[in-house]
């Protein structure tokens, strides 16, 4: 079987991020799949085209998967005009190859943004052939609540009208997370299956957590908190910001922010500002260098902006917390803090709440902290074990094959 999928922005190769899709797609690839990813190398957390990949379209296999990298701007988080621009040019550009690369069995779009569904339809008018769209963030609702479109503005009910027009006529709908179903049941879907990331046993070496903290100037006995991803609006940073203003100096806690994004440069004024000491913004790094911070962390942290649209959103960076044997801590109420508390994290969705729950955990032993970090991985490999999540999505790809797409909902089990 042939898979297209259309998704705006996968990492390319060793770039910073977490995705995972090419988990979910490589595993699919090993079990007999031929797919084909029409991605641009822009990367999503640094706005940045990485050296190599300035061509217009260009070719690689990564993971068992062709990736077909095509041109848009970079830039995106410099102005919502080049984060528009991105998105047009992405849609014209991958239209262009998609149309152009050996027909598929099923196609898959993943959005946001919207154009996206528009290049999937386009792909199944093209070919015949049925398609899935995926949606990781319900547009234009969430679009709204970060400030980037006004409700009342005609574009919010341009992209309205378009996101429906695609959610209602897909084959089916892809949710990474069930919060979601109801969001897209709204927008005129009607089959709608859940399909989350993945946890694998990614636990680091001794000698990578010793070499790592070393590196970083940690003792054993201090607490490392560690956050790696886009540093941007959504993500509520600065509610961090303001707890580690109140945790007492004397707390052995150190904070790491590793990523990009738009909010990155309003976070190292107020460091620098406020003298937080005990906080380090650190720019992207590669992704091995993900890896050697989350060996030195201690317990991760899982951050978004107050809105409802996420409280029952599953964040695919607490998937790869839990891969790397490490607990988190959340800002987010519902189902990201049932999480938490479930798998041994904690949560403070305030400032003051937040700054006592890291000076809780700089109290804890070392040997305490790692227990609850086997205890998160025990949790998340028990309800997103890898092999079930695929099963998931095989069976969805190869209904829509067969047309027996049925109006199913799938739920992955989260234990109590």
């Amino acid at each position: 079987m042939r898979l297209l999928c259309i998704y705006q922005h996968a990492p390319t190769r060793g770039a910073p991020g977490i995705y995972r899709h090419r988990r979910l797609l490589s595993a699919l690839a090993a079990r007999g799949w031929d797919v084909d990813l029409v991605s641009t190398p822009v990367n999503y957390m640094t706005g940045a085209v990485p050296p190599g990949y300035g061509g217009a379209f260009s070719a690689e296999t990564i993971d068992g998967i062709r990736h077909h990298w095509v041109w848009a701007p970079g830039g995106i988080h410099r102005s919502r005009g080049r984060r528009a621009a991105n998105y047009l040019a992405f849609a014209l550009s991958s239209a262009v190859r998609s149309l152009t690369l050996p027909r598929p069995d099923v196609i898959l779009a993943s959005s946001p943004p919207v154009p996206v569904a528009t290049v999937g339809a386009l792909a199944a008018a093209r070919f015949r052939r049925p398609w899935a769209l995926e949606v990781r963030d319900l547009w234009p609702e969430s679009a709204a609540s970060v400030g980037w479109l006004d409700e009342a503005s005609p574009l919010y009910r341009l992209v309205d009208r378009v996101a429906r027009r695609h959610t209602s006529r897909a084959g089916a709908v892809i949710v990474p997370n069930a919060g979601l179903t109801d969001g897209v049941r709204r927008h005129g879907a009607k089959d709608v299956r859940v399909v989350t990331g993945a946890v694998l046993d990614e636990r680091p070496t001794d000698e990578e957590r010793r070499r790592a903290r070393l590196e970083l100037g940690l003792d054993d006995d201090t607490c490392a908190v560690v956050y790696p991803g886009a540093l941007g609006v959504a993500n509520g940073l600065d509610l961090v910001l303001d707890a580690m203003r109140l945790v007492p100096g004397d707390a052995r806690v150190r904070l790491f922010l590793v990523g990009d994004g738009s909010a990155r440069a309003e976070l190292e004024r107020r460091v620098e500002q406020e003298r937080l000491s005990a906080v380090a913004v650190v720019g992207p790094v590669a992704k091995e260098r993900v890896r050697d911070y989350l060996a030195a962390a201690d317990v991760c942290l899982h951050s978004l902006r107050a809105d409802p649209l996420f409280e029952e959103s599953l964040p695919t960076k607490v998937l790869e917390y839990f891969s790397a044997h490490r607990p988190f801590v959340t800002t987010v109420p519902g189902l990201p803090r049932t999480l938490a508390l479930e798998s041994g994290g904690g949560f403070g969705g305030d400032p003051s709440a937040l700054a006592a729950e890291l000076e809780r955990w700089s109290s804890l032993t070392a040997a305490d902290r790692a227990a609850l970090g086997e205890r998160a991985y025990a949790y998340g490999a028990a309800n997103f074990g890898l092999e079930p999540t695929v099963d998931a999505l095989e069976g969805l790809l190869n209904d829509l094959i067969a047309g027996n797409v049925r109006g199913t909902l799938l739920r992955p089990r989260i234990d109590g």
